[in-house]
């Protein structure tokens, strides 16, 4: 008589039963990391959105809010109103600083609108920031006679003297769009849907015009003889 008992079926049974449970841990696992993996990666994203969100230099309320007016003797009236900045022709410069907190820090993007009432000369003097909050330039919009676009200064030279500079037409009461994209080693302008600048600025000295231009700094708008609005003031961080 034979004891012999064949266990080769419960064996085949049991490999198969432990090949499924470790095929479905690893599904399960692979749906866990795939999970993490887009939470993750959704985490960041909402990070990088609200790092790069906009910050509005317009004041809140009526009035000047964070807004000085620049006493440059002769100059113009400044007054905000709805989100709006008026600056009256003075008899040269005439203008406002900003003293609030939201000062942009390159890299980063600044954008608003502007236009000429009347008046000669540029209609946006935007003094900003660049590589730290003691180094400014002044992006100028319609100076020396009222067509030359570019930044001030690279290297001592000015708008007028160095490769940002360029002749553009503007007409009196329509709104130019411009936007900025400032970097420590790079500066970049627009005006309307055309890159006017595009320069490297690695290794070169950047600084503002000898003046009273200084007073604009860090962040400043100003007008040469001209009446103008400008609006729409704002800016955001870019990505390093």
């Amino acid at each position: 008589m034979s004891f012999l008992v064949d266990i080769t079926p419960r064996v085949n049974s049991d490999a198969m039963t432990q090949s499924i449970r470790v095929g479905a841990g690893m599904f399960l696992l692979s749906i866990i990391v795939s999970w993490a993996d887009e939470t993750g990666a959704e985490l960041e994203k909402e990070a990088a959105g609200a790092e790069r969100k906009w910050v509005s230099l317009a004041p809140v309320k009526e009035g000047m809010g964070s807004w000085k007016a620049l006493n440059f003797g002769g100059e113009g009236d400044t007054t905000w109103k709805e989100g709006t900045l008026t600056i009256e022709e003075g008899a040269e410069l005439s203008g406002v600083v900003f003293r609030g907190k939201d000062l942009p820090e390159a890299p980063y993007e600044l954008e608003l609108e502007a236009r000429r009432t009347s008046g000669v000369d540029f209609f946006c003097g935007l003094t900003l920031p660049v590589r730290d909050s003691k180094t400014c330039v002044t992006f100028i919009c319609g100076g020396w006679g009222g067509g030359v676009v570019g930044f001030s200064s690279l290297d001592g030279m000015d708008a007028s003297e160095n490769e940002t500079g360029s002749y553009q037409a503007f007409k009196d009461k329509e709104w130019y769009k411009i936007r900025l994209e400032i970097r420590k080693d790079s500066l970049k302008a627009w005006v309307g849907k055309r890159e006017l600048v595009d320069v490297n600025t690695k290794g070169r000295k950047l600084g503002l015009r000898f003046g009273d231009i200084e007073k604009c700094a860090p962040l400043g708008l100003s007008t040469w003889q001209t009446t103008a609005e400008l609006r729409g003031l704002r800016w955001r961080k870019l990505p390093e």
